[in-house]
């Protein structure tokens, strides 16, 4: 399965709006410190942006599991299966 394939085949908006949001709420967060906001406030703020962050990656994954099932039940490759263990070991790290 070729990297480009991949590339093509998620909702890039969804990505962009989900991590736009994200975003936001780690530069409140940022804010918030700056201002020397309550330590309990930054840290539901950061659940807020760690569980947006989460949401991608899993709706991510998703996409590229279906993809990755797709691809090797016309092909079969034994190669493939093998990269697709490895992106889910990669990505089950944190």
């Amino acid at each position: 399965m070729k990297k480009t394939d991949l590339q093509s085949k998620y909702d890039s908006r969804y990505v962009v709006n989900r991590l736009s949001r994200a975003i936001g709420h780690v530069k409140l967060v940022k804010t918030m410190a700056e201002s020397g906001a309550d330590c309990t406030d930054l840290l539901s703020q950061l659940a807020v942006a760690r569980g947006q962050v989460d949401s991608i990656h899993a709706h991510l994954l998703a996409q590229y599991a279906v993809q990755f099932a797709e691809d090797y039940q016309r092909s079969g490759e034994p190669e493939e299966l093998e990269q697709f263990r490895q992106v889910m070991l990669r990505s089950a790290k944190k």
